[in-house]
């Protein structure tokens, strides 16, 4: 059995999904909540709207947001999710506020240095966006690549980070 809610944080909405393992996805702030819950539209569709299952993520959404570090540490749901790509997220997790890493560095911390394509593809499907800091890899010039929130979102969310440090 699923959960869902929708936080409203000064970003937009927040989709959030869970189960009694912990939280399964969640989503970048999205202006309407029909855009919130487009990503896990499918698994929503069995899951019972709950409000104020979740509650308590909002103040951690808030703190990411503002490029604060994390107050809490949800447990996250990793049912399904390739050993690779758990690997991946783990070491994304690991990359300090403010900082960024390249996908080779984070290919490498996950066990395959020669996976970087394999760790953007780890990134991209990040179901745990804010949590699992995937806007903190980058491409190996340095430079800001792919974020589906968009490169606005990511560089606003490292700016944030670095401002804060």
């Amino acid at each position: 059995m699923y959960w869902y809610d929708l936080l409203q944080t000064k970003h937009g909405w927040i989709g959030v999904l869970g189960s009694s393992k912990g939280l399964r996805r969640i989503t970048l702030p999205a202006s309407t909540t029909k855009a919130a819950i487009e990503p896990f539209a499918n698994e929503a569709e069995n899951a019972a709207f709950s409000p104020n299952s979740w509650h308590f993520l909002k103040k951690l959404f808030e703190e990411l947001l503002r490029g604060e570090p994390a107050s809490t540490n949800p447990t996250l749901d990793y049912q399904g999710v390739p050993f690779f790509t758990k690997a991946a997220w783990e070491a994304c997790r690991t990359i300090p506020l403010g900082e960024t890493r390249s996908y080779k560095w984070l290919a490498t911390a996950a066990g395959n240095a020669s996976a970087a394509r394999a760790a953007g593809q780890a990134m991209a499907r990040n179901r745990f966006p804010l949590i699992i800091p995937c806007h903190r890899v980058v491409a190996s010039s340095g430079n800001l690549h792919g974020y589906g929130g968009g490169l606005s979102m990511k560089a606003m969310l490292l700016s944030a980070e670095r401002t804060h440090l």
